[in-house]
């Protein structure tokens, strides 16, 4: 036997040759043996080394065995005590058992019974053992599992963020403070409670059913704004993982989004303001310049007229910034498109290259134009589209400082009208790709260092797409150029 396995057994039995004979054939049998003479040798042995099964004979001595089991039960419970009896003592090894013994071998005993008797008594103490310590390592579980939950909901509790968690059934089964405060509900309501009975946004609720039941695909985040009588919130919603990639619930934290909305409208509106008042001057003092440049002010120097060239620049490049952060600004308030009709782009498409044309031919850039006989119609304004696509084919252009070649295509896709803008220039590295439509950004290459230009229009241009329905996705590698791909619903 294993020495880490092998069991320890004290014999108790004042007759030397029981202790011998027990002694030998339980070393056979793999067990660890101890002996004594009576019931208080073998207490303090017990005293000085763990034991996992004591033999005790009835009758001994100083102390029998119903003392030395009264002693066991109370300190060693977990011991088992079989009594060695003879025959004419049956009645009194009853008497035991009723008092806790676990089994009794009668003299003469046979090695093949007593064997048997001690294998069910260490492995029911075994069992027994096992039972004890998952019942310990599951109050450990336990406490473990109340003390981490404890801790989230402190954590959640003192997030200024309102948190719901639901559970499959869409039963608010944990919420916080905040949670409550933002949809003014009682702040003691009951967990679980009902969904529909705290918020009233089918759109939201529908969300997170499909959270929760997501089909063949992944459940993702999700993300939407909500409005309450004047505030406005952001809630961002995913799924709880359970075992096997199954849906446990969702959580949601919902953001008072209302003070940055205000603000928002009060950048916009600043910027419109100020951008307005900008305009009419700027435009004033341009066309002064140009009576001047024109000499109906009288005859110019030669140095006279390079300068106030140069200030005729400047002045249209402001002019062009302050109708960018114009358009921007009512991108942004959702004021800027007032006239959306059905539209032939094709049309729209030829007029903006012929006008881009002569800069194309300056920039020794051939300009191309592939539209297929018949386009569908598409519900636009008409001036936005131009705006789109001068904001496209000019980036073109400028982008492509060492002349080549600029393609604008449009193509059909039943629901959809595709336009492509492509060129051969620079192109933009993978990094700057997902920032180009920012606002004020612009992509920085040694051989575009003297394009002009604000950094507004990608920004203008995903503002006319989204605001019509439609989506902007580019393609560049540097290098070798880039396309630009506009999708706009066709009229049904």
């Amino acid at each position: 036997m294993n020495a880490e396995l092998m069991h320890t057994i004290l014999v108790v039995d004042d007759e030397k040759v029981i202790r011998d004979g027990c002694s030998r054939l339980l070393s056979r049998e793999g067990y660890h043996v101890l002996t004594a003479v009576n019931g208080q040798e073998a207490l303090e042995m017990l005293t000085r080394e763990p034991v996992d099964l004591i033999l005790c004979d009835l009758v001994m001595p100083v102390m029998g065995a119903f003392e030395v089991l009264e002693e066991v039960k109370s300190k060693y419970p977990e011991v088992p005590l079989i009594i060695i009896t003879g025959h004419g003592t049956v009645s009194n090894t009853m008497e035991a058992m009723k008092k806790g013994a676990y089994d009794f071998i009668t003299k003469p005993f046979r090695a093949d019974h007593m064997a048997l008797v001690l294998k069910r008594a260490v492995e029911k103490q075994t069992l027994e053992r096992r039972a004890r310590d998952l019942q310990e390592a599951q109050a450990q579980n336990l406490y473990d599992l109340a003390m981490e939950k404890s801790r989230i909901r402190s954590i959640i509790n003192c997030m200024a963020d309102g948190v719901m968690v639901t559970n499959r059934e869409l039963e608010i089964v944990l919420h916080n403070p905040a949670f409550t405060r933002l949809f003014e509900l009682p702040s003691g309501f009951e967990e679980p409670a009902a969904l529909t009975d705290c918020l009233r946004d089918d759109h939201l609720r529908e969300g997170l059913g499909a959270i929760l039941h997501p089909g063949d695909g992944d459940p993702g985040l999700m993300s939407r704004e909500l409005h309450l009588e004047g505030r406005h919130l952001q809630a961002l919603s995913a799924p709880v993982p359970g075992l096997n990639g199954q849906v446990l619930g969702t959580v949601t934290v919902f953001q008072d989004i209302t003070n940055f909305k205000q603000m928002d409208e009060m950048k916009s509106s600043f910027v419109q303001m100020v951008s307005h008042e900008l305009r009419s001057p700027v435009a004033s003092i341009k066309q002064l310049v140009t009576v001047i440049l024109e000499g109906l002010a009288g005859e110019l120097a030669e140095k006279q007229r390079e300068l106030l060239s140069r200030a005729q620049l400047k002045l249209q490049s402001l002019l062009d910034l302050i109708n960018d952060l114009l358009d921007v600004a009512k991108i942004e308030s959702g004021h800027a498109f007032q006239q959306q009709i059905p539209l032939q782009l094709g049309e729209v498409v030829e007029q903006t290259v012929a006008l881009l044309r002569p800069r194309a031919e300056s920039h020794r850039v051939l300009l191309e134009v592939a539209l297929p006989p018949e386009l569908p119609l598409i519900h636009a304004d008409p001036r936005c589209m131009e705006e789109l696509l001068t904001n496209l084919i000019s980036n073109a252009i400028h982008y492509s400082p060492d002349g080549g070649k600029v393609t604008v295509a449009a193509l059909s896709h039943g629901d959809y009208l595709e336009v492509l803008v492509r060129d051969g220039g620079v192109g933009i590295e993978a990094e700057e790709l997902p920032k180009i439509f920012d606002k004020f950004y612009r992509v920085k290459h040694p051989k575009t260092r003297q394009v002009i230009g604000t950094g507004l229009g990608l920004a203008i241009v995903k503002g006319i797409v989204e605001s019509h329905r439609g989506s902007i996705e580019v393609e560049s590698e540097p290098g070798v150029g880039t396309t630009f791909r506009v999708l706009l619903p066709a009229v049904q």
